[in-house]
């Protein structure tokens, strides 16, 4: 059974994408902040990978005191919203098939817990522990 993970701004991008790998072998974390582009036909944001170096207090977007923690038992999509509403990052959880191919979670995936979908993934022979 996995662990709670709990967050707070403190701690490194990295460590956290490790316990979560450590605790979901078959899925991974990989977190996004947007910027600002300006172009010609007004502003449009644009995604990308923060720097797994830093810690969360540096690369999120909503500053304060934020903590956050959850389980397996927490559906994929809360566990994204958390993140945007806490720490105004874009987060999704991903799964290899095969050491050639990334995706990410979506539709109906979104709504079965961490450990369901974990477990699916290792049933289904998928890459373990991939977490960068």
């Amino acid at each position: 059974m996995a662990r709670e993970i709990t967050t707070t701004g403190s701690k490194k991008v990295k460590t956290l994408m490790k316990e979560f790998n450590e605790n979901f072998p078959y899925l991974r974390l990989r977190i996004y902040s947007y910027e600002a582009n300006n172009q010609e036909r007004g502003s449009a944001l644009t995604k990308y990978r923060v720097d797994i170096e830093k810690k969360l207090s540096q690369v999120r977007t909503i500053k304060g005191t934020g903590k956050m923690s959850f389980t397996g038992s927490k559906n994929i999509s809360t566990i994204e919203k958390d993140f945007d509403k806490i720490f105004g990052l874009v987060v999704e959880i991903c799964y290899s098939p095969t050491e050639d191919q990334n995706f990410y979670t979506h539709g109906s995936l979104n709504k079965k817990s961490l450990t369901a979908f974990n477990r699916e993934c290792e049933n289904s022979g998928y890459v373990k522990g991939k977490w960068n």
